[in-house]
């Protein structure tokens, strides 16, 4: 995968340190926190930090490809598109946020369309998988809006923010030829 993808209004680019403040601070939103798996409550600096590292981990190992995502114009993060796999023999799964103050606009419509021409440019075509909160429609619409079907019965998932079990829908999106 390229280090760098542009969209019309957007530059998906690799994370780095100096991320780690806005992830901070977005990821302490609590309606941002328990809308994902990964996020504690709150989101000190340090724990930013160390999901960078391990976020960059997984990439150097070939089990993830996250980007920041930026506006055009602008180098800061507002969020993050990520391709993975929980483990080798896995599909790989699309996860994604941004901050608050970029909800509604599309952004992670249109970058995590990016990232998936991307994915099949250079992994190859192939089934990709995701997962919401049931308590989360938006994020159920951006993955419709992206191809994905609801697939399977609903699951429990943990939440780090909740520091519960919520509620999931796993989606998937059949390999485009």
């Amino acid at each position: 995968m390229h280090d760098h993808i542009e969209t019309e209004r957007l530059v998906l680019r690799q994370l780095e340190d100096r991320d780690a403040a806005h992830f901070s601070e977005y990821g302490t939103d609590i309606d941002v926190a328990r809308m994902t798996g990964s996020f504690p409550h709150p989101f000190p600096l340090l724990s930013a930090e160390f999901k960078i590292m391990d976020l960059r981990a997984q990439k150097r190992r070939g089990l993830a490809h996250p980007y920041a995502i930026t506006r055009k114009g602008e180098d800061t993060l507002i969020g993050v598109a990520d391709l993975f796999k929980r483990d080798a023999e896995s599909l790989w799964e699309i996860g994604y946020w941004v901050g608050r103050p970029y909800w509604g606009n599309g952004y992670v419509t249109e970058a995590c369309s990016a990232l998936l021409v991307e994915a099949d440019k250079t992994l190859g075509a192939g089934d990709r998988v995701a997962g919401a909160f049931i308590d989360n429609p938006n994020s159920a619409r951006v993955l419709e809006k992206l191809g994905f079907e609801r697939h399977g019965e609903l699951n429990n998932y943990f939440s780090m923010a909740r520091l519960e079990n919520a509620t999931s829908q796993d989606f998937v999106l059949k390999a485009r030829s």
